[in-house]
């Protein structure tokens, strides 16, 4: 039943963020294009509201910690390297995986 209700959540973020998106380049005032929509301008307000409060996260700068293995890789040589920006992150074989998805969450947040 979770996931049925994130696909609904989901589905309401993105019609939202087609409504937000079209009001915002119509040259109409938000009511007048409230009203032309038949959308209650108290609604709009409150998921454009909510939609740039998502926004606005996403751009955060984010840390997260990682705890190096202290034992000595199966090999010295990187099996996976990647080069992002200016920054190169090493995986080496035997990395666990929960340590890769890590990895890879904080790469794609940048």
């Amino acid at each position: 039943m979770g996931e049925l209700r994130q696909l609904n959540e989901q589905n309401k973020l993105a019609v939202w963020v087609e409504r937000v998106t079209e009001c915002r380049n119509s040259g109409q005032s938000i009511l007048a294009w409230c009203k032309e929509h038949g959308i209650c301008s108290q609604t709009y307000y409150k998921w454009q509201k909510r939609l740039f409060t998502m926004a606005k996260a996403q751009h955060e700068v984010q840390f997260a910690e990682v705890t190096p293995i202290t034992e000595t890789p199966l090999s010295s040589q990187a099996a996976i390297s990647i080069h992002i920006d200016g920054a190169t992150v090493d995986i080496h074989s035997g990395a666990d995986t929960a340590t890769v998805e890590m990895i890879l969450r904080v790469l794609k947040s940048c």
